[in-house]
């Protein structure tokens, strides 16, 4: 790996220090220096610094394309409180429910896509992330997830798992902030 990422991680957070950004992301700063040093990091940390900062994974690996993810939205602390206390006066609410309300399960949810089985049974992470979609009912953007499937071969099965899971991860919010 060239300086390049290092660069693109010092513009990242603004010109912190390595101290700084171990805090963001939730690294050691021994682990920061290391990316200062030629390291890559993990995708998982890819994910961290992405989020932390709203820089697109494709210009902080490559250099190319935007620096922001479009449409990007900052942290709204006062929105993230109101949904916290939403989910707790729901499940408040919940409890105080009288005992003859029956919860009979969710008839419009459809079954839960099940990563590990079509990691087995398909084995190419793109057919994972392509079956995933088609079970959503949308359609799966083939040029994105390359990063995250870097030496397939070498990762074992629980990793090739928690890989697709980042990917999902990351293009669906990518694709969220995506303007239409």
């Amino acid at each position: 790996m060239s300086d390049g990422f290092s660069t693109r991680l010092q513009m990242a957070f603004d010109q912190a220090s390595m101290a700084e950004i171990a805090r963001q992301i939730q690294v050691p700063h021994a682990t920061v220096r290391n990316y200062f040093q030629g390291r890559m990091p993990a995708p998982e940390v890819l994910i961290k610094i992405a989020n932390a900062t709203n820089v697109s994974l494709n210009w902080l690996l490559t250099g190319a394309g935007e620096m922001y993810i479009p449409g990007a939205r900052s942290i709204d602390l006062g929105q993230i409180l109101e949904e916290k206390i939403g989910e707790i006066v729901d499940r408040k609410l919940a409890r105080q429910q009288l005992g003859d309300v029956q919860e009979l399960g969710r008839i419009d949810e459809a079954p839960r896509f099940d990563v590990r089985e079509a990691v087995e049974t398909l084995g190419d992470p793109h057919r994972v992330m392509s079956e995933w979609f088609r079970h959503e009912g949308r359609e799966y953007p083939q040029d994105y997830g390359i990063v995250f499937f870097q030496g397939w071969e070498t990762y074992s099965p629980e990793e090739k798992v928690e890989a697709v899971r980042d990917a999902k991860k990351v293009l669906d919010r990518t694709l969220r902030n995506k303007p239409s």
